[in-house]
């Protein structure tokens, strides 16, 4: 009875210069109970005296109290620790444990940032999806990283003009798909309807013609694009060179124009194909359904 006792009173196991690790873990224990509750009181109070204007100052304010007392408490309980040198290692080790939990995201966001750096990372005019979110990196700092958030719309994907905020440690909790600013080409599809009986083998030169119409899709750039990136990383693309699908579907037949064209200038790629064969088939007289 007389040792459950002394191992329930903290100032016997602080008198105490030899202490087992039971009583080393006690006393820790003590220790981090002890600071709890000052930090709550503190918290509590000093919301008392000065209420925050919104929630966010209220979240900032606490989690830097938060760090402020684990930042002290670490420190405090350094004499705990080389009062029992023989059991420095489970006592740090106890302490280290606690200071990683409690600064679990700012560690979190720290190795993002080294992930984001890496070779399999982004930078900043990279085009990034991540957690539904699409946008332009315009920003990567060491908490934190910023979008320019696009429009969920696949056939604009033209900015919002809002900024998105993201912790770094969202990279390793989801899935990132990546658009290279090195690369910046990808492929899309435009889709076209003419009625049954039309001469579709005159739809169908007219639209191979615009594709290899510079002036409507740069070759040169893209396969030059292709080249430059293949000097850092292993990239296949295979055909980079335009096509023209053709189906037969029911009320017409359907044309779908494959090719490559930079991420950014998809609707205005769109649009100048779209000028082109507006013209073409009217001097044809073919209708577009």
């Amino acid at each position: 009875m007389e040792e459950i006792l002394r191992l329930l009173n903290p100032i016997s196991l602080l008198n105490s210069k030899e202490r087992t690790i039971t009583e080393e873990f006690i006393l820790v224990v003590y220790f981090i109970l002890t600071l709890v509750i000052v930090y709550k009181t503190f918290v509590l109070s000093f919301d008392r005296i000065s209420p925050p204007a919104d929630n966010s100052v209220r979240y900032n304010r606490r989690r830097v109290t938060r760090i402020l007392f684990v930042v002290v408490g670490a420190v405090s309980l350094l004499p705990v620790i080389f009062s029992g040198l023989s059991y420095l290692p489970t006592v740090m080790g106890l302490a280290g444990a606690g200071i990683v939990i409690s600064l679990k995201d700012i560690t979190l966001n720290y190795v993002g940032w080294l992930l984001i750096h890496g070779s399999n990372g982004f930078e900043v005019g990279d085009r990034i999806e991540i957690e539904g979110v699409k946008g332009d990196v315009v920003n990567i700092g060491i908490n934190r990283f910023t979008l320019m958030e696009l429009s969920q719309d696949p056939k604009s994907e033209q900015s919002t003009n809002r900024l998105v905020h993201l912790p770094n440690h969202t990279i390793i909790l989801h899935k990132v798909y990546v658009v290279k600013e090195k690369l910046g080409f990808v492929w899309d599809e435009f889709k076209i309807k003419i009625p049954h009986g039309s001469d579709w083998e005159a739809a169908e030169k007219i639209l191979n013609g615009i594709l290899k119409n510079g002036s409507v899709i740069d070759q040169h750039k893209i396969d030059y694009s292709v080249r430059e990136l293949s000097k850092n990383y292993l990239v296949r693309l295979g055909k980079t060179t335009p096509i023209v699908y053709i189906g037969v579907e029911e009320g017409g037949v359907l044309f779908s124009l494959r090719y490559l064209t930079h991420i950014k200038e998809k609707r205005n790629q769109k649009a100048r194909i779209s000028r082109e064969v507006l013209k073409e088939f009217a001097e044809a007289g073919i209708r577009i359904l």
